[in-house]
């Protein structure tokens, strides 16, 4: 399979580009990924105008795809890592406190995130030792969360997969080739039932790889409630 072209299109006010491949399959492929890229994938000699106008028809569905995968995108407000600011941790409001002190070291206590440093000035250490917090919350959460969320999907042949913890630019989440789970670091911030609803979002990709009706049905056999979920992680980190 090769490229072949580029093109794109308008639709509404979005111009959508996207990357033509052929191959010698016999009807037309549209994929949106993650990065909402779109990729097109034609038969070998079909003609390229009417190639065009059946991606063009497609574009409602395309910017759907889009717009859904864009929510998912993490939305992080500036912090400038002072004493009585509030940051979240598991969809709960901790205020933080600064204390200069000799050695560096971040714990909580009660409702306060407490950040001892000796650069108390410096917002780049503040932020290092905040984040070196969430990944100790996450990579002893994360794991219990998809061993609970897992065994919706066992009677699907989706076994537990290797879990990933990194920073991740654009999505909470995402199921890779290798069955591997990425979970954003930045999720632990979220609500318990919104990480739980993305663990169950990608183990449903396990199984099918777009949003369409057969990835929704997997979502309601194992999640009831995902809808109010996904509504409330939308609206959580603002």
């Amino acid at each position: 399979m090769a490229v072949s072209a580029e093109a794109s299109f308008k639709w509404g006010r979005r111009r959508i580009a996207y990357e033509l491949s052929r191959s010698d399959r016999e009807r037309l492929k549209i994929v949106v990924k993650p990065s909402c890229e779109v990729h097109v994938t034609a038969p070998a000699h079909a003609d390229a105008a009417e190639i065009h106008e059946r991606v063009r028809r497609r574009g409602h569905w395309i910017v759907t795809q889009i717009e859904d995968f864009e929510q998912y995108r993490p939305r992080t407000p500036p912090r400038q890592f002072v004493s009585g600011e509030t940051h979240l941790l598991r969809g709960v409001q901790y205020r933080l406190r600064v204390v200069t002190a000799p050695a560096s070291r971040v714990y909580l206590k009660n409702d306060r995130i407490v950040l001892e440093t000796a650069h108390s000035e410096s917002r780049v250490h503040k932020a290092a030792l905040l984040n070196h917090l969430y990944r100790l919350e996450a990579h002893q959460g994360f794991p219990d969360r998809l061993r609970k969320m897992a065994p919706a999907f066992a009677s699907e042949g989706v076994e537990i997969p290797r879990l990933i913890i990194r920073p991740m630019s654009k999505r909470w989440g995402s199921y890779t080739p290798k069955r591997n789970l990425v979970l954003n670091l930045d999720l632990i911030r979220a609500p318990i039932p919104c990480i739980e609803y993305v663990i169950v979002h990608e183990l449903a990709h396990a199984i099918e790889p777009d949003h369409g009706a057969r990835w929704r049905r997997l979502m309601d056999k194992a999640m009831p409630d995902w809808r109010d979920r996904k509504s409330r992680l939308e609206t959580s980190l603002l």
